[in-house]
């Protein structure tokens, strides 16, 4: 008995094994490159005022009469100014992974980055000036998620006391009512926002401030990423166990006649929460 008992078992455990092998074995993928219209970050330029505009900024920008292209523009400005890209076409890599019966299982978005001419995430600013310094800081806005598991609008994540930096700038577009993100209630009701009474906008100069505080380890002005970690953290590589984001440049100086341009550590679109890239970009929304 305990023999048959036992081939009974080798055979039940013969198939499972067999079963295993062959679903690893016969998995599948399929991936096609794609395109898709985003929006930018909003990036502060903050400086010494002029009659005479003394900052030009070169980027991509979505070619209408090409849908998935995108062509160069350019506009000269001068200090205070905020940039953002309504409509610009990313490309990603859309990968499909079936099981050995050929249904769905996993659906993966690739972000395939491209700081080229008529690639996403082209940018040049270029600081015209003989003499004069500019800052520059890059901040977060509202993104539509299409995940049921994330609310419609989610908060962009860097912070100054619970507050975004985005409903700073723009407090007309805050949201009606209180909202958790990231674990935290964030504050909404009247003139509230997270920490901080606002009865009207924040300036450019008033933001830039704000990161050049935090950019010197100031111990009275700390902007936050997901509410938990310095900001700082994320500039100098020191974001927890997973380096995440290591050299991500989110404020920096443009001395005269120099310029700045876009690189793998400038994370400059707003992309949808269900996007995978090398690092998480969802902290940089």
């Amino acid at each position: 008995m305990k023999k048959f008992i036992t081939f009974i078992f080798c055979v039940l455990l013969s198939l499972i094994l067999i079963s295993c092998f062959r679903e690893e074995k016969e998995w599948s993928q399929y991936s096609e490159i794609r395109t898709m219209p985003v929006e930018s970050k909003i990036l502060g330029i903050a400086g010494e005022p002029s009659a005479e505009p003394y900052i030009e900024i070169i980027f991509s920008v979505a070619d209408e009469e090409r849908p998935g292209y995108n062509k160069t523009a350019s506009i000269m400005v001068s200090p205070p100014y905020i940039f953002r890209n309504d409509r610009v076409y990313m490309t990603y890599e859309h990968s499909v992974y079936c099981d050995y019966r050929g249904r769905p299982q996993l659906y993966v978005k690739t972000l395939l980055r491209d700081f080229e001419e008529g690639g996403a995430e082209y940018l040049k600013i270029i600081n015209h000036s003989p003499d004069k310094q500019v800052e520059f800081f890059i901040s977060g806005v509202p993104v539509i998620s299409y995940s049921p598991n994330y609310s419609d609008i989610l908060i962009p994540a860097i912070r100054y006391r619970n507050a975004s930096v985005y409903f700073l700038l723009y407090p007309e577009r805050k949201p009606a009512h209180n909202v958790f993100s990231d674990g935290l209630l964030i504050y909404f009701e009247g003139d509230r926002i997270g920490d901080l009474t606002v009865t009207e906008a924040w300036t450019v100069d008033e933001i830039a401030a704000l990161y050049r505080a935090e950019h010197s380890y100031s111990d009275e002005v700390q902007l936050l990423l997901w509410g938990t970690d310095r900001l700082m953290d994320m500039i100098d590589g020191n974001f927890g166990d997973w380096q995440r984001g290591k050299g991500a440049v989110l404020y920096g100086i443009i001395e005269p006649g120099e310029d700045l341009r876009g690189n793998e550590n400038i994370w400059l679109l707003a992309l949808p929460v269900m996007f995978y890239t090398e690092f998480d970009s969802g902290g940089l929304r």
